[in-house]
């Protein structure tokens, strides 16, 4: 639930997830949604990819945080 308003910025690249099929990167790309619970509702998006996806985001914004204080 705590990650159903996980934002996605909006120059987000779905391609630079390695461990996405070519098909949901694909839906993902087309529907470029703008939250994680938008993209959790992608017909054909499967939990395992959700995982996949959550998991690069909170990397991400971690990554960011970090350059932030530097």
């Amino acid at each position: 639930r705590r990650s159903e308003a996980l934002r996605i910025p909006d120059d987000f690249d779905f391609s630079a997830i390695s461990g996405l099929s070519a098909e949901i990167t694909q839906k993902l790309v087309a529907v470029s949604p703008t939250t994680f619970g938008q993209a959790s509702r992608i017909e054909g998006i499967t939990p395992a990819a959700m995982s996949t996806l959550v998991s690069h985001l909170k990397r991400q914004a971690a990554a960011a945080r970090v350059g932030r204080s530097a």
